[in-house]
């Protein structure tokens, strides 16, 4: 076989290799936790906790209101009970009747708006949770198909790679230097067909000397425009 046949097979294999590759880091790149879901954690973990402080807060009003009401209940019970007959103890104890009332109208209000803070956080909570189940679902549909992919991936490139170092054997050693030192400044692509008289890499016209050249194959021919080496049937 013409070298640059050979070497128009292994750029084909080489550039099929780095495809394999490039495949590769980026399913590994995928692999990781995505951002949004991330985020969705981590809004739960802040809804989470607001519902905790409100949690703790409503508890912390119904203590605060019962000793209230407790204590309400104590005062009415001597104001009412007739044990006390004196005038300013009476009026002492009318006074203080009036002052928990307040205490207690206030311990019920601020009451009602920590069982409302506790109602939005709990539905807060429960929008994330939900969001995080959504998102950590679809994700790890996404990841099996990923690890499906990467284990097929990853068994094809072995196979390939042989086919690579069998091609790079096979040409002789100062054609392969050639196409070494020019596959970098081509993109990876250094050989390039000519196929109804143009260059299929630049489609660009051919002069009909290359188009034969590259098609006897017994001296290495360059495309006049973009440079990589020719090759034709």
């Amino acid at each position: 076989m013409r070298p640059v046949m050979l070497l128009a097979q292994l750029n084909g294999v080489d550039l099929e290799v780095e495809g394999l590759r490039t495949r590769l880091a980026q399913i590994a790149a995928a692999l990781h936790e995505p951002g949004a879901l991330k985020a969705a954690r981590e809004a739960l973990e802040t809804a989470s906790g607001e519902l905790s402080r409100w949690q703790a807060a409503q508890q912390e009003r119904e203590a605060v209101q019962a000793k209230a009401s407790a204590k309400l209940a104590r005062t009415e019970q001597r104001l009412y009970g007739g044990q006390v007959r004196n005038p300013k103890e009476l009026q002492d104890l009318q006074s203080d009747q009036e002052q928990l009332r307040r205490q207690l109208r206030q311990s019920e209000d601020e009451l009602l708006d920590a069982l409302v803070a506790v109602e939005g956080a709990a539905s807060e909570r429960e929008r994330c949770q939900a969001e995080v189940n959504r998102l950590a679902g679809e994700w790890t549909i996404t990841q099996a198909g990923l690890r499906a992919e990467q284990a097929s991936l990853s068994s094809q490139l072995p196979v390939v790679q042989a086919r690579q170092a069998a091609y790079r054997r096979a040409v002789p050693a100062e054609f392969l230097s050639i196409y070494d030192a020019l596959r970098p400044r081509r993109g990876g692509r250094a050989v390039a067909e000519v196929d109804g008289g143009v260059c299929t890499a630049c489609r660009v016209a051919v002069p009909p000397s290359k188009i034969h050249a590259a098609r006897d194959g017994s001296e290495l021919t360059y495309c006049d425009n973009c440079g990589r080496l020719l090759w034709g049937e």
